[in-house]
């Protein structure tokens, strides 16, 4: 999930002006130091409520949500995209956030309020958005971390943003994360290949210590290098491993994964691929005998995993 839908509307009534001709005004940010500290305050005692860790302000966040606020006030509109296509998370990136990490955005607006914006005013926003599913959801959400918020007034109308990152959850769709170790994840990942590959009618592959250390070492060139495959993948083989005529490669990037290693993102790269449309190949195929594997949670919701099929004629 990059971002979340729906738009809460604030319930004040827009001012109707009778001059002849509309005031020029200018944006006004009012006390905007102590209205951030206002909402993080807010939305940290409503996930310390639900049992939730308390997020930390960021900079970026702050920069990504103050930008669309005042862009959505300057330009009249109302919307997560912009007119010319712009997205939260796209928003997000420009202003320095990480490509791996999930992010998330609650906006709103009210006509007929007080310029500048004051405390109240972000009561209000925070109370609409609690009342909202969609936006209480991204407030409530576990895989966050970090919070910004930005808020602009200008006339008699009020635009506030508030937005979320964080390296997402453990676990997926709701459910109880079951952390693992590198040993328990290649476990796992072993029995679920062969589960498929028997599905698929190939024989069952055996763990390979020396395969391990190649996908490894695939693995941190990965992180060094990321979209490159080494091009000499037998030139990873420890020294002593011989014998071996095949070696092929499966390989795995998922963001928003959350910070640890889980039972439940090994088993979803497991499913992806497994179910290509050349699932045989994809599990290493007739010719595959051996199977090394190596995964990493990097910490920023980077979630990257490597499969070494290998075999012997």
């Amino acid at each position: 999930m990059r971002k979340r839908s729906g738009i809460p509307h604030c319930a004040v009534a827009a001012a109707v002006l009778s001059a002849i001709a509309a005031p020029s005004f200018a944006q006004q940010q009012g006390d905007l130091p102590t209205l951030r500290n206002e909402a993080l305050t807010l939305v940290n005692t409503v996930r310390a409520e639900a049992g939730l860790s308390g997020l930390e302000p960021s900079d970026i966040l702050d920069r990504a949500a103050q930008d669309h606020a005042a862009d959505m006030l300057a330009r009249d509109y109302h919307d997560h995209v912009s007119p010319e296509g712009d997205t939260p998370f796209d928003r997000f990136i420009v202003a320095g956030g990480s490509s791996w990490a999930l992010s998330g955005e609650n906006i709103a607006t009210c006509e007929g309020c007080s310029v500048p914006p004051d405390a109240d005013r972000v009561r209000a926003f925070h109370e609409g958005w609690m009342q909202s599913p969609d936006h209480r959801d991204n407030i409530l959400s576990d895989g966050y971390d970090s919070f910004g918020f930005g808020i602009v007034g200008e006339g008699s109308a009020v635009y506030a943003v508030q937005t979320f990152s964080g390296p997402g959850s453990d676990a997926i769709d709701g459910g109880d994360a079951q952390p693992l170790t590198l040993q328990s994840a290649r476990e796992l990942a072993l029995e679920q290949i062969n589960d498929a590959r028997t599905a698929a009618s190939l024989d069952p592959i055996a763990q390979n210590d020396a395969l391990d250390t190649v996908a490894e070492r695939v693995l941190e060139s990965l992180a060094d290098d990321p979209g490159t495959l080494p091009e000499d993948v037998f030139g990873l083989l420890p020294e002593g491993a011989t014998g071996w005529t095949s070696l092929a490669l499966q390989t795995a990037s998922k963001g928003g994964s959350g910070a640890q290693l889980s039972r439940e993102h090994v088993t979803a790269i497991i499913v992806d691929w497994s179910s290509t449309n050349d699932a045989s190949q994809s599990l290493g195929g007739e010719a595959a005998s051996h199977f090394g594997f190596a995964a990493e949670a990097a910490g920023d919701g980077r979630l990257s995993a490597v499969a070494v099929f290998a075999g012997r004629q």
